[in-house]
This record gives structure tokens, sequence and C-alpha cells, in this order.
């Protein structure tokens, strides 16, 4: 399929110019799912004021936000156990000028094939360790992970490691961080943890200020990520680049958008030159338009925007969410959309406990919303063979392409930092009907119902979570039905 995505660009080539004093600050990972409830809750409440939906989050608006309370006890209860965890997990995470050391351990059985945003492990053994350190420019954080019988064949990684140093506002790093654009809570259409860290070089937005030009000024907080990955060897295309690039801000307090933009590039055998990034760049890369053939078009791109809106019914706090990516181009602009929607509400339980629900639902097949949908268009390209994967994984959404998975969630996160979280799913995987090897999770149409239960707790000696699930899966193709347990234990280190 001849992909040709991209979004307007003078707002995004204008990042670079607004650039004030800082210094290094950490990051937070996508993972913690009750962290991320904590922040998300404060950001709704206009405590935090920046933008929360481009993963990783740097420590440093965040701190900054909540140092500015003068008056705690004004606010509603849930608000100050959140911001009292916050600040518990900031002071263990943002020790300048110290090293720092962490460990980790799990076991599992049978590991999900549908990853959402809670860092569930991903083998059935894994053992890690790293090291950090932060100082006023610089920042270095060495991991490594030992796993048995490993999916993709590698037994040693090094993930969710880092070196950067900070010059103005931006961070510039070479890494492994795992990364998760978009407001979703089960899945993100362009860029989510499903898929194992892509190694790459990457430049990001510490503090989310905003622009002091009165013409831009309009736009409020705002953030920036910009990605240069290199991919697998093994591949159809061995060693293709990532490129990926996102600006999320907030106009308004109560409304987060994001645009969001990647694309799988060079690589063995394909134009690698400047100018070919140029023309990627710009979008000039269907075939037939200014000399653009198979044999030097630039690349497969995505494109897309996401939108946040949160707001009170009936006194209740609820946001609504939704991203829509592009496959291909019309007009300039992104068309054959994906579509994510989704709905979300927080409040209390007794005097002690924080929760947050939410339902969503993912179409991943171009043109969702029609009945002469596109199948094996999403995530597939007719060059880069092995598609939007990495080490056999989706790099979007956790369904893979072809998909419709609605779910349900709900999270209970107590005052001492005790958490439940409970998933429900229904699906029906790689509806196109005929057999599609690409697809990462099954080459025939399944229809699967599952429900996870994770319970985490907090002890002297680091965080202990264990987690249960069990799947049942309908097999069109043969039309046998199977069910599947699944269980896991993990230890980390504070």
């Amino acid at each position: 399929m001849n992909k040709r995505t991209h979004l307007p660009l003078p707002l995004l080539l204008l990042v670079l110019l607004s650039v004030t004093p800082a210094t290094a600050t950490p990051l937070i990972s996508p993972g913690d799912i009750a962290l991320r409830h904590d922040i998300q809750r404060l950001a709704d409440y206009g405590i935090i004021t920046g933008p929360v939906s481009t993963w990783p989050l740097a420590w440093g608006p965040v701190m900054a936000d909540i140092g500015d309370i003068e008056r705690l006890e004004q606010l509603p209860r849930d608000v100050i156990d959140a911001i009292h965890r916050v600040q518990a997990r900031a002071n263990r995470a943002t020790r300048i000028d110290e090293v720092s050391f962490n460990a980790s351990a799990s076991v599992a059985g049978k590991p999900t094939r549908l990853r959402s945003f809670e860092n569930t492990p991903r083998e059935s053994a894994e053992l890690g360790a790293g090291i950090s350190y932060t100082g006023d420019w610089f920042a270095i954080s060495l991991n490594g992970q030992v796993v048995d019988s490993p999916s993709d064949g590698q037994n040693y990684r090094a993930d969710g490691s880092m070196i950067g140093v900070v010059l103005g506002n931006y961070s510039f790093t070479a890494n492994t961080l795992e990364r998760w654009w978009g407001p979703g809570w089960d899945g993100s259409l362009i860029l989510s943890s499903n898929a194992r860290p892509i190694p790459a070089l990457s430049i990001d937005r510490n503090f989310t200020d905003a622009f002091k030009t009165k013409w831009l000024n309009w736009l409020g907080p705002w953030d920036f990520s910009l990605h240069f990955g290199q991919m697998e060897n093994d591949r159809e295309i061995p060693n293709a680049r990532f490129f990926g690039m996102r600006i999320n801000f907030k106009p308004i307090p109560s409304l987060e958008i994001g645009l969001s933009r990647t694309a799988q590039w060079c690589g063995s055998g394909r134009p690698c030159g400047f100018d070919t990034f140029v023309d990627l760049l710009l979008g000039r890369d269907n075939r037939g338009d200014g000399g653009t053939t198979r044999a030097n078009e630039p690349g497969n791109q995505l494109a897309g925007v996401d939108i946040r809106w949160a707001t009170r019914l009936l006194s209740v706090p609820v946001a609504f969410y939704s991203q829509l990516i592009g496959e291909d181009e019309a007009g300039g602009y992104p068309s054959r959309y994906l579509g994510q929607f989704g709905l979300e509400s927080t409040g209390t339980m007794g005097e002690r406990w924080s929760y947050r629900w939410f339902g969503e639902f993912a179409a991943t097949s171009c043109r969702f919303w029609k009945s002469d949908e596109i199948f094996n268009c999403a995530y597939n390209h007719s060059i880069y063979r092995t598609g939007y994967r990495y080490r056999g994984r989706s790099v979007g959404h956790n369904a893979d392409n072809d998909s419709r998975v609605a779910t349900t969630g709900l999270m209970l996160v107590s005052d001492d930092e005790a958490q439940w979280l409970a998933l429900l799913r229904f699906g029906k995987l790689n509806r196109g009907g005929s057999a599609d090897a690409g697809n990462s999770l099954t080459p025939t149409p399944q229809e699967i119902a599952s429900i996870d239960l994770t319970h985490t707790r907090l002890f002297r000696y680091g965080q202990v979570r264990i987690g249960l699930g069990v799947e049942r899966v309908d097999d069109i193709a043969s039309g046998q039905t199977s069910s599947d347990t699944r269980a896991f234990l993990e230890w980390r280190s504070h």
C-alpha cells in the first residue's frame, strides 16, 4: 500500500524557537497506571497546568506546579491524597546529584497478548538492575535485563536506559525508553508501549510553559517530542529507521490536543539521504508525484490527532477522549483513519480509596466507520512488509490491524499507594477474513473475551505486584474455542 501522511508543519517548525533556561529533570516512564491516574486527576483539577498525554513525562513541570500550591487544606480530599502520593514518588525519583540503584524480578505464566498502559511482564521470567544519576545539565540511567525464553530471541536487553544533556529547555538523549502518545488507557493507535522500546535519539521539551508571543500564546502550555529510532535487523527491510514527532497543547485548562506523526524509512536497500528525509518530512512521497517511484519512495507514514476534554456531569468529574490516525493522504491531510474513543470518570470510595473507571473502544481497520472499511491496510505497507511492528509486536495499538476491541477498566488507589486494577475486554482480532501472516497476534480472525486483575502493594523493600487473568478465544477459521489463564508476580525496588 502506498502511504503518504503528513500534518501541516509551520506550527511544528516553530517549537524550537522558544527556549528558556532549565536544568536536567528526571523522566516518568509509562507503565505506572496509578501514578498516571494521580497526575491526570491533578491536571483535570487545574493543579498541573501542562499537557500530560506524551510519555515519558518530565518530573520538572509536575513538581513545579505542585510546589505552587498555597492552601492545601481547601482542596478536595482525593486531590490532597493525589498530591501526597505524587510528592512521595517525586522524592524517590528526583534525587539530584545522587547515584541511585534499582532492581526488579518477575515470573509470568503466559504473559498477556494485549499490553495496556500498565507495565506488565513481557516474558516468562525477567531479572533487571540499573544505576542512574541526574545532575544540573546531565543525566544517565543504565538498565539491563536478563529474560528467559524471549519471544524475540534476545536474552539480554538494555530497555529503559538513557544518557542525555539539557540545552535550554530541551533534553537531548540517546535512549531505549518506552513511549506512549495519546489519551488512551488501553492503547494508542500511533505509539504505545505494546512493543519493546526502539533505540533512538530524542529531543524532548522539559518545561511546558506557553509561548510568550501573542501569536502563539493562545496555544497555552505545550509539549514537544522528536524521535529518531533504529529498528531491528530481522525484518523485510533490515535496519529501517523510525521517525516520530508530536506536539500537544492545552488552549484551555479542560482541553488537551495532540498532533502526532511517525514514519518508517531508510533501511537496507532503501534511499537514506538527507533529500529523502526532506521529501518524507514534507510529504512528497506519493508514487507518480514529482518523479516518486517504488525505488525512491521515502517511507511508510502515519499521522493524526487526539483530544481529551474534561468537564463535570451532575457534579462528577468526567472526560471524553478520542484519537484518529490516518494511514494515507488526501488533499494534503491524513485519510483512511483508524479510530479510538473513550469515556472516563474519577471519584472517591470511603475515606481511603480514589478510583478511576474508563470505557474505551478502538477500531484498527482503515475507514473503520464505513461499511466498506479497508482490511490489511493499517500497520501494513507494500515495501516495509514487516509493517508497523518492532520485534514481533505492534508499535501502535496492542490489537494490531483490522481489530475492534472494547475495554472497561477500574482502578483503585489508596492513600498508602496500594493499587487494584481490573480490565475487561471484548474484541474481534484480525477481522479481514483471509489469512494475514503480518498480524502479530493471529493470522486468522479471532473473537476474544478476557478479564485481568492486578494488585500492587508498597513495602519497605520495594513494590510487589501480582496479576491474574483469563482469556477465552474463538478461532473463526478453525471453529475451535479455547481458554487460557495467565498470572504474574513482580517485585521492584523503590
